[in-house]
């Protein structure tokens, strides 16, 4: 997969809430320079992106497998002190040795200070997202696509799987629903279960209206067509408009699922969780400009949550 470039400019606004509030803030390989930004009494401990790079291993190795965790990557860059503009930085993401992604960002000045350099200052993080079934444990190398300063923090959280559904969400104008039969290995004398789902690809996206303060479960999964296709995918998601984040996703096919109307295979499930601020949001889900995935389809299922008591 040939990436010239991932993203443009990613926008991340903080009031996403896809794991639990515990977060675990994972240290790279090796004796790496570290910082500590702070505001106020609250403090945050992020690691320098040097010319060699920093190197994850065994991420999602302190939890039990079959767990689903969130892993975030947030990055700050410096900006100066008297200047109102934005400021660029970018590099690069590299998934159990595969090619890797080029991220870049355009943020603001935020309000974060160092103590050991106090004329410093750092712009807003940028974050992004992948999801990792902890039985497919990762590594990641990210190294800078150029000389400036950059500062990263990687933190894990465990997805919570507990509660129940509220509400299934159609899109708001009603498109043509995907049906997936899904027969249970050993149960093949029942009768199929048949779920509903929205196709987004190259030429389709799907719009949801969505009322808050909620709690979504999205569902996303592949189709398995003619052609072989890698067992990962990304699916870029914005809120009123505005580019909420980019996730990526890790699957295999599975054995007990498939397209109605083809009879084509499709990839077993996997979700991220989007907090709903108060009043009335739209959101919209495309395949993000990437070469390799644009040639796929993924199906998703949006599900209003309601936690357990």
């Amino acid at each position: 997969m040939k990436l010239n470039q991932f993203y443009r400019y990613i926008l991340i606004i903080s009031i996403v809430l896809l794991a639990g509030l515990n977060a675990k803030v994972l240290a790279p390989i090796g004796n790496e320079e570290k910082i500590k930004l702070t505001m106020g009494e609250r403090e945050w401990i992020y690691y320098k992106l040097d010319k060699d790079g920093l190197i994850y291993n065994d991420i999602g190795g302190q939890y039990n497998i079959n767990d689903s965790i969130q892993v975030e990557i947030h990055s700050r860059t410096i900006i100066g002190s008297n200047s109102k503009n934005t400021k660029k930085y970018g590099f690069t993401v590299q998934i159990n040795g595969n090619d890797p992604l080029e991220l870049k960002y355009k943020k603001n000045k935020s309000k974060l200070k160092n103590s050991d350099r106090p004329s410093w200052d750092y712009t807003k993080k940028g974050v992004w997202y992948l999801y990792l079934p902890v039985q497919d444990l990762m590594n990641l190398e990210i190294t800078p696509i150029d000389r400036k300063h950059v500062f990263l923090q990687v933190t894990t959280s465990k997805i919570k799987k507990k509660g129940k559904i509220k509400n299934v969400l159609q899109t708001v104008n009603h498109q043509n629903k995907i049906e997936i039969k899904t027969v249970r290995t050993g149960n093949q004398k029942k009768d199929p279960i048949i779920t509903s789902w929205y196709a987004v690809d190259e030429e389709n996206q799907q719009q949801f209206r969505i009322r808050g303060p909620s709690k979504i479960r999205v569902f996303s999964r592949i189709l398995f067509g003619d052609e072989q296709i890698k067992n990962a995918y990304y699916l870029l998601v914005k809120e009123n408009g505005i580019d909420l984040g980019t996730y990526y996703f890790t699957t295999e096919i599975s054995n007990e699922s498939l397209v109605v109307k083809s009879q084509k295979p499709v990839s077993k499930w996997r979700s991220v969780w989007l907090t709903i601020p108060e009043g009335k949001h739209y959101y919209t889900f495309t395949l993000p400009n990437i070469e390799d995935n644009l040639e796929k389809t993924v199906y998703i299922r949006l599900k209003e949550w309601q936690e357990e008591q």
